[in-house]
């Protein structure tokens, strides 16, 4: 119960980092879907942004999000523990990730915090 307690803190932090000072305002337009598919535990948990500001956390997939991540656990919290880079990660096919490419290149500015 512990371990999942803390994999959702942890993505609770990535979702809180799109209200980060140092990228807020480059997404306060951004109205998105994000959802994560963990494929080592086939659990899903998604959330919106709302003019930039992320709602809650929820369990559940949704249609069509306009970003996908899809990763084990254990990659997730690889790059959580700063062990590997999401770019690495991507570049080793450890994470997928969908998304328009515009939405890809702003979507580096959330590794640098």
């Amino acid at each position: 119960m512990a371990e999942r307690e803390e994999f959702l803190q942890i993505l609770d932090r990535n979702r809180l980092k799109f209200t980060h000072e140092k990228v807020k305002k480059s997404f306060s337009k951004w109205n998105r879907s994000v959802l994560y598919y963990f494929i080592d535990k086939d659990v899903y948990w998604h959330f919106h942004l709302v003019q930039g500001e992320p709602t809650n956390l929820v369990q559940g997939k949704i249609k069509k999000p306009d970003i996908l991540y899809e990763m084990s656990t254990e990659t997730f919290l690889a790059i959580d523990r700063k062990e590997i880079s999401g770019m690495k990660a991507y570049r080793e096919k450890k994470v997928k990730v969908k998304a328009k490419m515009p939405d890809l290149i702003k979507l580096q500015k959330l590794d640098k915090i």
